[in-house]
C-alpha cells in the first residue's frame, strides 16, 4: 500500500466524505464490471458493489485494509458475487424442490396412486435426511421444516450464513441423487394427470 493510499484509508476512517466520495467515484466502474463477470447481470453487479460500498463507509472504523485498497475491494467484490451466485443457485434448486413436492400433494389429494407414492417419497425423504451428515441435517431441517431464514439459522447455530447455504446445497444434492428413482413416475403420473 503506498502513502497516497494510506492516507486516503485514514481519512475515510476519519468519516470524510471526500475520501469516500474519491474511492467510489475512481474503483466503482471497475468493481462492476468484475461483478458483472461473476454474475452475468450488470443490474446485479451494480447492486453488489452499491452494497460493498456501502458496508465499507458504515464500517469504515472496523474495516482493515493491510493490501493496497484496490486489491482489497477486488476481492471483496469477488467473494460478494461468489456469494450471491451460490445464494442464487440454492434457491433455483429450492424453487424447483417446492414445484415437485407441490404436484406430489395435488396429485395425492386426487388420486390413489398418488397418495401411495407420496407416502413412499416421504418415508424415503426422512430417510435421507437422517443419513446426513449431523450439522447439515440440523441445518437442513431449520431451513425446510421450520422454514428459517439462512441469517436466522446462522445466528442460532453460530456459524456464518455462506456456511448454512453449504449445508443446504450438500443436502439438496444428497436428496436428488437418492431421490433420482422417484423422479420419472412423478413426471409421467403428473403428464397423465
Amino acid at each position: 500500500m503506498n502513502e497516497q493510499e494510506e492516507k486516503l484509508i485514514f481519512q475515510l476512517k476519519c468519516g470524510n466524505e471526500s475520501a469516500y466520495k474519491h474511492i467510489f467515484d475512481h474503483y466503482y466502474v471497475t468493481l462492476c464490471r468484475v461483478a458483472t463477470v461473476y454474475v452475468d447481470d450488470p443490474f446485479v453487479a451494480q447492486n453488489l458493489v452499491g452494497d460493498l460500498l456501502l458496508y465499507l463507509w458504515q464500517k469504515r472504523e472496523q474495516v482493515e485494509i493491510h493490501t493496497s485498497l484496490r486489491s482489497y475491494l477486488l476481492t471483496a467484490i469477488r467473494r460478494r458475487s461468489i456469494n450471491y451466485m451460490r445464494e442464487a443457485h440454492v434457491m433455483r434448486e429450492s424453487s424447483i424442490s417446492d414445484q415437485i413436492a407441490s404436484t406430489i400433494i395435488t396429485t395425492a389429494e386426487t388420486n390413489p396412486l398418488g397418495q401411495l407414492i407420496e407416502k413412499e417419497l416421504e418415508e424415503k425423504i426422512n430417510f435421507c435426511v437422517d443419513q446426513l451428515p449431523e450439522e447439515c441435517r440440523t441445518v437442513f431441517k431449520m431451513s425446510r421444516y421450520e422454514q428459517l431464514s439462512y441469517d436466522a439459522i446462522a445466528q442460532k447455530l453460530g456459524i456464518s450464513k455462506n456456511t448454512v447455504g453449504y449445508h443446504v446445497s450438500k443436502a439438496l444434492a444428497a436428496l436428488r441423487v437418492q431421490l433420482i428413482d422417484y423422479l420419472p413416475a412423478l413426471i409421467v403420473f403428473w403428464f397423465k394427470h
